[in-house]
């Protein structure tokens, strides 16, 4: 009898052990097809690496992928003016055999060049400092020492270099401000470039901002067309550059200005690219 009781017992547990194993099914709920596409994508070849479509040139792409799909495009506004603002690159650079004779001299020419751009124009909130440096400087003489020849380094005194950057507002004047803060410096003067610039690019960026919009709107709609998908509302758009001036021309004098009957310097300000790139992502529907 207990044997009997014992096997009724296993048979019905291995009975309920067998029946949690079977898959669960719901028939309310319908089975998952695959996603329509247009023909343009139906061949598996179309995709790479589990279904991006990739390989468009620069920052321009259509992907769909389980993620986040859509037409990847950049677009870029440019506008082109003339610059209101030059920016003087000038110093001067003393040699002299001990620190405080060539700290004087440095002095007396700095303040002469910053002396005679005042007198022309320049403020004094315009004018900074961005070098100082005392340096050293050495030769490089040979000495026998026991019957060979050695090198040895010689101190033969020390440079001052001191240089400043000014803004000059008007543009027009900047040759008639470099010819007299070189005769002002002498063969001190050290003249490093001018950039031209244009002190507030805001009132541009609302332009330029429009035309990289409408640029990235024109791209997205051409691959849409081009994909033979419908074009979605846009999903994300950052700006890059925030209106960066680029300048096609600097005036570079090299190390020194030469004083010898110098003619006037002719200066030209040219214009200047003001730039702005969106890139943005579009929807597919």
């Amino acid at each position: 009898m207990n044997k009997l009781i014992v096997s009724t017992l296993l048979i019905i547990i291995t009975s309920l052990a067998c029946s949690s194993n079977d898959p669960i099914t719901d028939r309310n709920v319908a089975p998952l097809e695959p996603t329509a596409l247009s023909p343009v994508y139906a061949s598996s070849s179309t995709f790479a690496d589990g279904g991006t479509v990739k390989g468009v040139a620069n920052s321009d792409s259509l992907s769909v992928n389980e993620v986040q799909g859509g037409i990847r495009v950049s677009g870029t506004g440019t506008v082109s003016v003339e610059p209101d603002v030059a920016v003087l690159d000038i110093g001067v650079e003393v040699f002299a055999g001990k620190v405080s004779n060539a700290r004087s001299e440095a002095s007396i020419a700095m303040d002469s060049v910053i002396s005679t751009i005042k007198k022309l124009g320049v403020e004094e909130k315009d004018i900074q400092t961005t070098r100082f440096s005392i340096s050293p400087r050495y030769d490089y003489e040979e000495t026998i020492i026991n019957g060979k020849r050695v090198g040895t380094q010689v101190l033969t005194g020390y440079t001052v270099s001191n240089t400043v950057k000014a803004k000059i507002f008007e543009v027009d004047k900047v040759g008639e401000i470099i010819d007299s803060a070189a005769d002002a410096g002498g063969d001190y003067v050290r003249i490093n470039g001018v950039d031209f610039t244009v002190d507030d690019p805001s009132p541009y960026k609302t332009t330029i901002r429009k035309m990289a919009v409408e640029e990235a709107v024109n791209k997205a709609q051409e691959y849409a067309l081009l994909t033979n998908v419908e074009l979605g509302p846009i999903i994300s758009l950052d700006e890059m550059g925030s209106g960066s001036i680029q300048s096609p021309y600097e005036a570079d004098y090299g190390m020194r200005m030469m004083m010898a009957a110098a003619p006037t310097t002719s200066i030209n300000s040219g214009q200047l690219e003001i730039s702005l790139t969106v890139n943005t992502l579009f929807a597919i529907k």
